[in-house]
């Protein structure tokens, strides 16, 4: 089993050696940096420094666009919208919201330019973060809605819609998949999709350029029974197993609230026993730092890092 920390970063590479020692030292196989566009923009150190400091120390970087359009995860904070407000997604009712619309040719281009100048700083796999259905009437969504239906896509029914957003996150992830195994073959792609997004799990894992599907079942601070995941895990495995793709699974370290950390290692423990091909942790000591910093960083990453030793004790 491969494991594997998201990692915020920092831009001085002093910093980034000594957080990479640590992660070496418990065995972890890959290192996902969590990039927001201001790290492009400005804060440009951790890209440009952490691949080879991580390979140097026996680990595969892989690069997650965090934020990204101000989508995807957290960190929004969108360089790209704020000289580009026509990316912006739009209500029904004709105002926008603050997010991109990645069905924006504008958009998709954008991310593809990131995605090869971060395979040209020596990232070795490109991570789709948590693409998810998206509730926009912008001008790319109603020429895309009424190219597939032929009738306009604020008229259409709710099922019909409903469905149309489930093609567009399949669209999304094939794209850009597409894009960067036929311009970066090297480049191992992975995606994850939440569990509210469980109904594109099986398409998901259909799409031929996704070497690696997930998704993250983050439960450290609700009271489901633990033993619930098995059946989510045991279904996307499935999938990926049928269609020949590798299995990822995330545990949370993030946001947990203090006295919660006992529930890290309860579906720490399941997510080792179900075998997946890989087990992240979201994120680096706890997100200590951020606005999505555990309670008690300090205790939430103890629990994170026993269940990292664990996992290599038993499935090496």
């Amino acid at each position: 089993m491969r494991t594997g920390v998201s990692y915020m970063g920092h831009h001085n590479p002093k910093h980034v050696k000594a957080d990479m020692e640590d992660l070496k030292r418990l065995g972890c196989d890959d290192l996902l940096l969590a990039a927001q566009e201001n790290d492009f923009a400005y804060m440009n150190g951790k890209l440009s420094f952490l691949p080879k400091i991580a390979k140097d120390r026996g680990m595969k970087p892989i690069v997650i666009f965090w934020g990204l359009l101000n989508l995807f995860g957290g960190g929004k904070s969108s360089q790209f919208l704020l000289g580009n407000p026509g990316a912006h997604q739009v209500c029904k009712d004709g105002s926008w919201h603050p997010e991109g619309c990645y069905n924006n040719p504008v958009c998709l281009e954008y991310t593809k330019q990131l995605i090869s100048r971060t395979a040209q700083m020596g990232f070795e796999g490109y991570f789709i973060d948590e693409p998810t259905g998206i509730d926009c009437y912008c001008p790319s969504c109603r020429r895309k809605f009424e190219g597939m239906f032929s009738r306009p896509l604020e008229k259409a029914l709710p099922e019909a819609v409903m469905n149309f957003r489930k093609k567009c996150v399949i669209d999304y992830i094939r794209d850009i998949s597409e894009y960067t195994k036929n311009n970066h073959p090297q480049i191992e792609t992975f995606c994850c999709l939440m569990p509210v997004d469980r109904a594109v799990w099986k398409d998901a894992a259909k799409v031929l350029t996704i070497d690696n599907l997930g998704t993250d079942i983050y439960w450290a601070n609700e009271d489901n029974d633990v033993d619930e995941m098995r059946p989510l895990i045991k279904e996307l495995a499935g999938f990926c197993k049928k269609e020949g793709k590798k299995h990822h699974q995330w545990l949370q370290a993030w946001g947990v609230k203090k006295g919660k950390e006992e529930r890290i290692r309860a579906q720490g423990r399941i997510l080792i026993n179900e075998k997946p091909d890989a087990l992240y942790v979201w994120a680096y000591e706890g997100q200590v730092g951020t606005n999505e910093a555990c309670e008690d960083p300090a205790c939430a990453w103890e629990a994170v890092c026993e269940i990292l030793k664990k996992a290599k004790e038993i499935n090496g």
